[in-house]
């Protein structure tokens, strides 16, 4: 069942129509409808704003419920006009609490009331927003300025006005309130619309007009007419501000959540107001605001305003008597506690009762899973599944309509998108997400030539043509211009070298640190690509599908999985129940649910009679993880235990004992568990869980011994050898990117070691009843960084953990403060790897600086594992004082925080760091000498000759990785115009995208974007792409340079005398045309190069023809 089915069904019914009669009888204004619970106080409001022909704005409790009804609605709806209006966040003086996306929503609304569209709409907003006053309709006016197409209007007059507005010109747009010019075309970012608009003119004259995105700076949605507002925020303290519901006009209808609740929150909010005014305006001479009357509305301005439109109080409790009430008999959905006994009686009681039932899934997968537990059991239940999941089920005893919904049958939590966006932040990450790009003043790498500077872009003329170079200097200030179709040639320089020492031009050290870095590459790549070759072609046990008990567990998970996580978990058991051995990296952040993948993999594995071994960095973490499996699988026949160094004597020797009989089912453990003396009865599964922390050493000798077992590695942040080897496909990869249900992303702040700061912000977690880790690396000093602590905050509970611990005193000091006894944990960073504590959400870190960038971000995901605010603290010194590293792991780390980025964070580690020896334990200079770049490509190239050697197939990733390595000469110039794009930065993308191009769609989305972005493309850009098509026939033809001069084409061969092209199928059908075309062609040798040249070649179109006609003959 879908939203417009139940629509209809609601609108058919006798008492629906009724109820929509009395809402449409004006002669009583004010109403009041009691009993909408559950979901039904958003779809029975759906279905009357269908009925009526009216506008509706609902006032709810807070913005927390605004969030759930702009959900609801929508789903029910399925409509676009549906908008919210937030609060700005300054009610109390505070003005930088304002947040740019919600004074964006709330120009919307204004702007959208304004022009007053014949579309019906709704509006949501709660008592905190509408407290806020607004501009008045003429400021409102004044302040917008509307764009229509095929209008005219010149350039000097669009920016004059703009700037008139308060606008700020950019290069690139990144945040609400700027615009930028780029030849014919105007970008604005608008405060009445989420996203930024693009206006291309032709002259004087509109001719498209377009939304687009900021990260893509791509096109979305045309529009015919635009306004563009200026901030609606900044009320003026001479004009008279007004209420917002001022602004609406009597087509509204206005729903209330408890009409006296509002309005005793709205008097709350200006009493507050009052007292933080006259405590300002005491403490100074200056006016620094206005005074709340002017800046907001009071409880009496609130009801006066109500009482002008028709309203519905639908609150539970509360309602005016004296108003017309309705009443609707509903209850909510029963609380089944995972218990699906219970949920198969009530829908028995219920189709006894002739209810309609319907049971809304929010994946497939989940129903699936209830439908193989129904099916299993003999009943009369008929349910119908719904694609429409509301937030809360419901029972409508009026038509007998039971609404259930999944998440609350197994109590788990429902994740909604905000209809809050981040698309009008700054782009703080902007600079290292685009980390690969060269700006002048980088080093990078040519191949040939070794590590340079990168001096800019430079127009020379090279053989009297005028060409577009990328200039790089070397030793003794010599130069190369290296031409823009041989960018694949070069790479920024990466690695733990901040001024790497430039090469010397005509030396040959450059070709010696290749050609050794080559060679031990070889010696080096051979034993491990064996290794996972033989994993790859042997035979494993193949598991059996899932069963009716796999079921039971996936749908009693508390959280509903994310789009990733059923991604990775398909990938995981297809591999599994292949016959081949499962090798798979599961990429997740913290926090993001591995950790469920491995106990859905683990039960798999169990029900299919085999063992599972669980190795873990860290004996905390073998602990903890022993209690989550233990909870987990508590309802199934399933033996969990663990081993650690905690564990001795005869403890031990039973669960060695116990292991070796097949009588524990799941053992997790230390690196201890690989021991000799740990045997099993028959392992089908490995997991290596937190693999960042263990050595290169034991985990291939894992593999080697266990070549037959199925592996599932977890990480959140892999070692860079992990991560690339998953990234060129020797080993398979599964990334979980998708943030849990109301997950918030963790607030990180670099702060010096100040006392006063260090208690407040303990105090400030303790005040809302949370708990603290301070996290100080250093057993010498921690006794007495616990007591500094206890004098700053003497009321707090202190406990004190570190690896030189007793073992039983460290276990009992970690259950202390999981259970809640410690209000502050000061340990070591033995918290890093899974001591998972949902209450603890503020982590202060000292002395950040020595710490990894891996180790930070796992010690911070120690926090935020709930849906409250948490805050990361990383002490250090001066930035200034600290090594360039070090600066770039705080920096990262701080502007890194958004959910899911320590993927990117991983990538950034392999950036300041380097990868060290990715296929060996021991570090090497190499990467040092010739940049990681340049590395990856040696490597890559070295591990695809091997891969061929031992049969294993390329991943299509590396044969991607193909150059085609062919200089095109041409006799005119071949540049993009500055005056088409300006920016270097930019010029150099365009040219680096045409380059990496390799299908037919890759180019047609180059001159997509950039016709969209600069307008209509030069024809250069098709002669740019056409000699990149060139230099791959040219390649594949076994070219390794083509000259086009005076309508001559020379191109020569790249094979010397002897070689094995010689006879090959391509060659001989080259010599077979000379002979049948003696007049326009010729065969010579030129310096010592063998050379074949064609007549009457007058364009690239003509070469291209030509080369395209020889590769598609000599297939």
């Amino acid at each position: 069942m879908n939203s417009l089915e139940l629509i209809k069904l609601y609108q058919k019914d006798a008492f629906i129509k009724s109820l929509s009669y009395w809402l449409n009888d004006d002669k009583q204004k004010q109403k009041a409808l009691r009993g909408l619970v559950g979901g039904l106080k958003y779809l029975i409001p759906g279905v009357m704003f269908n009925n009526l022909n009216k506008n509706f704005c609902f006032v709810v409790e807070n913005k927390e419920v605004a969030f759930s009804f702009f959900y609801n609605l929508k789903t029910i709806l399925q409509k676009e006009n549906i908008y919210l209006f937030p609060s700005l966040g300054y009610k109390y003086y505070d003005e930088e609490k304002t947040e740019n996306s919600n004074v964006v929503l709330r120009g919307e609304v204004l702007s959208l009331i304004k022009e007053k569209k014949k579309e019906k709409k709704i509006i949501i907003t709660y008592p905190d927003a509408v407290f806020e006053k607004v501009i008045g309709k003429s400021q409102l006016s004044n302040q917008s300025l509307n764009l229509i197409l095929e209008h005219e209007i010149s350039y000097l007059e669009l920016e004059s006005k703009l700037i008139t507005l308060g606008f700020e010109q950019s290069d690139f747009i990144e945040e609400v309130g700027q615009y930028s010019i780029r030849g014919q075309i105007f970008d604005i970012y608008s405060f009445a619309c989420p996203l930024p608009f693009r206006i291309t003119f032709d002259e004087n004259k509109i001719k498209k007009i377009s939304t687009f995105d900021l990260e893509s700076q791509l096109s979305i949605e045309t529009k015919t007419q635009i306004t563009v507002l200026a901030n609606p925020s900044s009320l003026n303290k001479n004009s008279k501000n007004i209420s917002f519901f001022e602004h609406l006009d009597k087509t509204f209808m206005i729903w209330v959540q408890s009409k006296k609740d509002c309005a005793l929150k709205i008097e709350a909010l200006f009493k507050k107001s009052k007292e933080v005014f006259n405590d300002i305006s005491s403490k100074t001479d200056i006016v620094v605001s206005s005074p709340p009357e002017n800046l907001f509305i009071n409880k009496k301005m609130f009801n006066n305003c109500l009482n002008r439109f028709s309203s519905v109080d639908f609150g539970v409790f509360n309602v005016n008597k004296s108003m017309d009430i309705y009443e609707y008999k509903s209850k909510t959905q029963p609380d089944f506690n995972k218990n699906l006994n219970l949920l198969e009686k009530d829908l028995e009681k219920l189709t006894y009762k002739n209810y309609s039932l319907v049971i809304a899934f929010q994946s497939e997968e989940q129903a699936e899973r209830i439908g193989v537990y129904f099916n299993s059991k003999n009943n009369n239940i008929q349910y119908s599944s719904s694609v429409m999941v509301l937030s809360e089920g419901f029972v409508d005893e009026n038509i007998g309509l039971a609404y259930y919904t999944d998440h609350q049958i197994f109590n788990r939590y429902f994740k909604f998108k905000s209809p809050l966006f981040s698309g009008v932040k700054r782009r703080k990450i902007k600079h290292l997400t685009n980390h690969r790009k060269l700006n002048v003043g980088d080093y990078l790498v040519h191949i040939d030539y070794g590590v340079g500077r990168f001096l800019g872009l430079e127009k020379i003329k090279v053989k009297n043509i005028l060409q577009e170079v990328i200039k790089i200097s070397y030793q003794n200030n010599d130069l190369v211009y290296v031409g823009i179709n041989s960018l694949h040639k070069i790479s920024k320089y990466v690695g733990n070298i901040l001024n790497p020492k430039l090469d010397k031009l005509g030396s040959n050290d450059w070709k010696k640190k290749k050609s050794k870095v080559r060679s031990r590459i070889k010696n080096i790549a051979g034993d491990l690509i064996s290794l996972y070759a033989k994993r790859k072609k042997a035979e494993g046990f193949s598991f059996l599908p899932d069963d009716y008990l796999q079921s039971e567990l996936e749908s009693s998970f508390l959280f509903q999985d994310t789009p990733d996580q059923t991604t990775s978990l398909r990938e995981i058991k297809k591999d599994m129940e292949s016959k081949q051995p499962m090798d798979r990296l599961v990429c997740g952040d913290v926090g993001f649910g591995k950790t469920e993948v491995a106990i859905r993999a683990a039960f798999k594995a169990v029900c299919n009679n085999k063992q599972v071994l669980v190795l873990v960095p860290t004996t905390i973490l073998a602990f903890q993880h022993y209690n989550t499996f233990s909870k987990r699988l508590k309802k199934f026949p399933v033996t969990v235990d663990y081993v650690s160094r905690f564990r001795k004597g005869k403890e031990l020797k039973e669960v060695l004992r116990k292991y070796k009989e097949g009588k524990t089912d799941i053992l997790i453990g230390t690196q201890k568990a690989v021991g000799k003396s740990f045997e099993s009865k028959d392992l089908g599964l490995l997991i290596v869980d937190e693999e960042q922390k263990f050595g290169v050493a034991i985990k291939e000798k894992i593999k080697k011994e266990k070549v037959f077992v199925d592996t599932l590695t977890l990480t959140a942040t892999p070692i860079p050898r992990t991560l690339h080897f998953s990234l060129i496909g020797i080993r398979d990869i599964s990334v979980i990117e998708t943030a849990p249900p109301n997950r918030i992303p963790i607030e990180t702040e670099i702060v010096s070691f100040d006392k006063k700061t260090i208690r407040d912000v303990i105090q400030k977690e303790l005040d809302r009843f949370g708990q603290v880790f301070f996290v100080n690396n250093r057993v010498q000093n921690i006794y007495q960084i616990a007591e500094t602590i206890q004098k700053l905050v003497p009321n707090a509970k202190i406990g004190v953990a570190h690896g030189q611990l007793p073992g039983d005193q460290l276990e009992k000091v970690m259950l202390r403060f999981v259970d809640g006894y410690f209000d502050v944990l000061v340990s070591t960073n033995i918290i890093e790897s899974g001591l998972d504590v949902a209450n603890a959400n503020t982590v202060i870190i000292n002395d950040a600086h020595n710490f990894g960038l891996s180790d930070l971000h796992q010690i911070r995901g120690r926090v935020g594992r709930s849906n409250i605010n948490a805050f990361c603290y990383l002490i250090t010194k001066s930035l200034n004082a600290l090594s360039n590293d070090a600066r770039k792991r705080l920096t990262a780390i701080s502007e890194l925080s958004q959910l899911g980025d320590g993927f990117k964070i991983a990538l950034k580690d392999l950036d300041i760091r380097g990868a060290g020896d990715l296929l060996g334990g021991e570090q090497s200079g190499f990467i040092n000498d010739l940049g990681f770049d340049m590395y990856n490509k040696i490597l890559d190239e070295a591990i695809q000759e091997i891969k061929k050697k031992e049969g294993v197939e390329s991943s299509p990733i590396l044969k991607n990785l193909i150059t085609y390595d062919c200089l095109v000469e041409l006799d005119k110039k071949v540049f993009i115009p500055t005056t088409y794009i300006d920016s270097h930065n930019e010029r150099l993308s365009v040219y680096s995208k045409i380059d990496k191009a390799k299908k037919k769609n890759e180019y047609k989305k180059i001159k997509f974007d950039l016709e969209d972005r600069f307008g209509p493309i030069p024809p250069i850009i098709n002669e740019l792409i056409r000699i990149k098509k060139i230099k791959k026939h040219g390649f594949n033809l076994g070219f390794k340079k083509i000259k086009i001069k005076k309508n001559l084409l020379f191109c020569d061969f790249r094979e010397k005398k002897g070689d094995k092209y010689f006879e090959s199928k391509t060659f001989s059908f080259f010599l077979k045309h000379l002979k049948q075309n003696k007049e326009n062609c010729s065969l010579n040798i030129r310096k010592n190069t063998l050379q074949i040249c064609f007549n009457n070649v007058f364009s690239t179109n003509d070469v291209l023809r030509l080369l395209k006609y020889f590769s598609k003959t000599t297939q």
